[in-house]
This record gives C-alpha cells, structure tokens and sequence, in this order.
C-alpha cells in the first residue's frame, strides 16, 4: 500500500506537537522553551535555573489570556 502524501505531513505535524517545543525570542537571543518540562534551552543547552524562571515569566506573559469555563 502507498501512503498518501496527507498522511505523511499529518503524521510529521503530530510528532511536532507531541514534541512541544517553542521558539522564543528573549533579549535578541532565541531560545527552546519546554512548557511540560518548564525548561528552557540555549542551541539545545539547558539554562541556568534564575534566567529560565525570568525567560519563562516572560514567555507565559506574550502569550494570550486562555479561555477559561466558568
């Protein structure tokens, strides 16, 4: 059987998302952000605890207010 070309991009996308790592630009330096690990990498280098709490803060506050049920 030959797989569609659908199938192939829509299983790529799905390994991108099970990944979860976001591109952040912080101070003119970008970096990897993990949000289920709540780590940040420099060039796949974890950074040290004090700045990834400042990157991270800074990240959840780019982001959109999230849609909450009340």
């Amino acid at each position: 059987m030959k797989k569609t070309a659908a199938a192939k991009v829509a299983r790529k996308k799905s390994s991108q998302l099970q990944n979860g790592m976001i591109n952040f630009n912080f101070a003119n330096v970008s970096y990897q952000i993990d949000p289920s690990r709540r780590k940040v990498y420099h060039r796949w280098i974890e950074v040290e605890t004090a700045k990834t709490c400042v990157i991270m803060g800074a990240w959840s506050q780019s982001r959109p207010p999230e849609k909450r049920a009340v």
